[in-house]
């Protein structure tokens, strides 16, 4: 059970070191007048770099070179990760009214489900021969 919630832990604590990155750079740039879209992109941009280096590496330990097919899959959910919390960005704070950092708060909490999924189920999984090297 310890090693199956240990990912999750190690992926929450580079979470929160993501997400005070996509705030800090979000707010900065918001409040130098960038659009919040643009400031949206370019803030989760500089999280997810910082995702992919510190997931990699600790949190899902791979030892292997980096390979072109594992950062596409990472960029795509990352990718699709964006497209979601921009889209509830829109939707809560230009449709719904809410507060700018609510706004941000809340498609943040969301985002960070649907990365781990993708990243723990697609992007950082076991090759077929490693899990035979491991019984």
């Amino acid at each position: 059970m310890a090693n199956k919630l240990l990912p999750f832990i190690k992926f929450g604590i580079v979470g929160i070191l993501n997400t005070g990155i996509d705030i800090a750079i979000f707010t900065l740039l918001t409040y130098a007048g960038i659009p919040y879209l643009l400031a949206q992109c370019i803030s989760y941009g500089s999280g997810v770099l910082n995702s992919y280096i510190l997931n990699r590496s600790w949190t899902f330990q791979r030892k292997e070179k980096v390979n072109q097919r594992e950062f596409l899959k990472f960029t795509g959910v990352n990718l699709i990760t964006l497209g979601i919390t921009s889209g509830l960005l829109i939707i809560l704070y230009q449709h719904a009214g809410w507060p700018m950092l609510i706004s941000k708060l809340c498609t943040t909490a969301i985002g960070v489900v649907v990365n781990f999924i993708g990243t723990r189920l697609w992007v950082f999984t076991e090759h077929p021969k490693e899990r035979r090297d491991h019984i």
